[in-house]
């Protein structure tokens, strides 16, 4: 009876750490997700503002890059608390993010911030594109929805 008592304990002691860690990266997981899920309303906006189907201006837009910038600090931290779990699609997909974002804070810059978004020129409307793109990617990636 001892002996069945100690192999159950040890049995269960083997388990729970594994438990323990895919819980763990679940967490992490939905957390990243959470966090991803700030970011898509600001990209959807400027999204819109370049289709024209939004009342969007370059001012409005320059501001919406500055959220994307917070938002996304936070899926970044989000994502390394990961530590080794993430792929390197992943980080590949973080790289493509982040130079769209750059991409479009750098074309909106030069621009007059009572323009429409819907009329910068094609160059910047593309660069917004690619940050959707770029978004989806990244969302794809970490097996968000």
């Amino acid at each position: 009876i001892t002996t069945a008592a100690v192999l159950v304990g040890l049995a269960t002691a083997g388990c729970s750490p594994s438990d323990e860690a895919e819980q763990k990266t679940e967490s992490a997981n939905a957390a990243v997700c959470l966090s991803l899920e700030g970011l898509a309303a600001t990209i959807q906006g400027l999204t819109t503002g370049v289709t024209g189907t939004g009342d969007v201006t370059v001012g409005a837009a320059q501001e919406s890059v500055n959220q994307i910038a917070t938002a996304y600090d936070t899926v970044d931290a989000e994502v390394q608390k990961l530590g080794q779990d993430v792929s390197q699609e992943v980080l590949t997909a973080q790289e493509q993010f982040r130079q769209a974002q750059m991409q479009v804070d750098e074309g909106l810059s030069g621009l007059d911030g009572d323009q429409s978004l819907s009329d910068v020129p094609q160059e910047q409307q593309q660069a917004i594109e690619q940050l959707e793109s770029s978004y989806q990617e990244l969302n794809s990636t970490l097996g968000c929805s």
